[in-house]
């Protein structure tokens, strides 16, 4: 009974001494794995760091000549070919054609490298001219306009600076537009005005420096710094006009802004109201309404602002909102220059909308004149621009709205 006791046990710890055996092989095997996944991920690290590693490398041994940097006194004098030379390196003759392709390569990156930073250093700001067809025209000088005011046509009052017509004649409508060129065509024209200008800085930004300097802008009376603005779109070559708020239908609910011009009041007080208006800055060729759709309806109202404006030198821009409108006829009748707007191109800020006006305006101007009023959201400015741009090759030609004054 004790031997088979002791042999049972013996077997037991044969048993044990095997599983161990077997244990720790496998033990070693998995040690054995670890170790040479780890070494490989150090291989691997090591590598990365080499942006070549792993890719095929070509070295090339080129015959370089040794040159001397000479100090330049006016860095206006070198162009872009020197540049070009002076990083490329002359190379030899002995060169396979395969070395020579890498070199060539080099040398169109080195010169398309240069041409990109010399292209991110040039802003267009507007367009020359439009005219005639050509986006810029290199044949004629930019046309400049005058920094205002013209003293001779400004009345100091307690409002402010007046318009006025010059001892010597002259008047702010002749004096403070933008000039025609020679040559242009009396007909197939198209005038623009953008509207609202000089509320949103960044959108009165953006309209002078995107539109054509022959669209007319047109500033409402309330923003900050408007004389600034006006030296800035005068500059950028547009000319200004001034908006006069009017009477709308719904008044009071429906109300344009301070000083807007009334029925209900005297024309003594509507001429106070629009001494305060005119007086806001100077520069402006003439004014254009804003709203007023009653207000234009009443004959006695309306000829009282006529006769002022008339003696101040002005011309009258209606933006055709109103069917009913009588300031055209009685500015015509009263021997005023006047325009008649054709359309307002965006009564909707919708993309659709805009393109079928600016189509609308060149089947109107197919057989005279045509003229667009336009607000000053971006969207709108973006697609008069592009719209201008394009304009000469349908033998159109855009010009200011004092242009098609009558």
């Amino acid at each position: 009974m004790g031997a088979k006791i002791g042999a049972k046990s013996a077997g037991l710890s044969d048993g044990q001494a095997q599983s161990e055996r077997i244990g720790f092989g496998a033990l070693a095997v998995a040690t054995l794995l670890v170790a040479l996944v780890y070494g490989g991920t150090l291989v691997w690290l090591f590598l990365a760091d080499n942006r070549l590693a792993g890719e095929p490398v070509v070295r090339l041994a080129l015959a370089v000549e040794e040159t001397v940097e000479t100090p330049v006194a006016d860095e206006t004098d070198v162009n872009a070919d020197d540049d070009i030379a002076a990083t490329v390196p002359e190379i030899s003759d002995e060169l396979s054609d395969e070395e020579q392709a890498l070199v060539d390569a080099a040398r169109r990156l080195e010169e398309s490298t240069i041409a990109e930073d010399v292209a991110s250093q040039v802003r267009i700001v507007g367009a020359e001219s439009v005219s005639g067809g050509d986006t810029l025209r290199d044949t004629a000088p930019p046309i400049v306009l005058p920094p205002v005011p013209d003293p001779a046509l400004v009345e100091n009052s307690a409002q402010g600076p007046l318009p006025k017509i010059a001892p010597d004649g002259r008047r702010p409508y002749q004096v403070y537009a933008r000039p025609v060129p020679a040559g242009t065509p009396a007909t197939r024209r198209v005038a623009i005005v953008v509207s609202g200008m000089g509320i949103s800085e960044s959108a009165t930004a953006h309209a002078i420096e995107t539109l054509p300097p022959e669209v007319t802008l047109s500033f409402a009376p309330y923003g900050p710094n408007l004389q600034d603005w006006i030296s800035k779109a005068r500059a950028a070559g547009h000319e200004v006009l001034l908006e006069l708020p009017m009477e709308p239908f719904g008044y009071p609910q429906n109300d344009p802004g301070p000083y807007t011009l009334l029925t209900s009041l005297s024309p003594e007080e509507n001429l106070t109201r629009l001494e305060w208006l005119m007086s806001r800055f100077t520069g402006y060729a003439g004014v254009m309404n804003y709203q007023g759709a009653r207000f234009t309806t009443s004959v006695v109202a309306v000829e009282a602002m006529i006769g002022t404006l008339k003696a101040r030198g002005l011309f009258y821009v209606d933006n055709g909102a109103s069917a009913r409108s009588v300031a055209p006829q009685l500015a015509r009748d009263a021997g005023m220059p006047v325009v008649l707007a054709t359309r307002i191109i965006d009564p909707v800020q919708n993309p659709q909308v805009i393109a079928t006006s600016l189509d609308v305006l060149e089947e109107v101007a197919a057989d005279g004149v045509a003229i667009g009023v336009a607000s000053g959201f971006p969207v709108t400015v973006d697609a008069v621009a592009k719209w201008a741009a394009t304009l000469g090759e349908r033998n159109f030609v855009l010009v200011p709205v004092t242009a098609v004054a009558n």
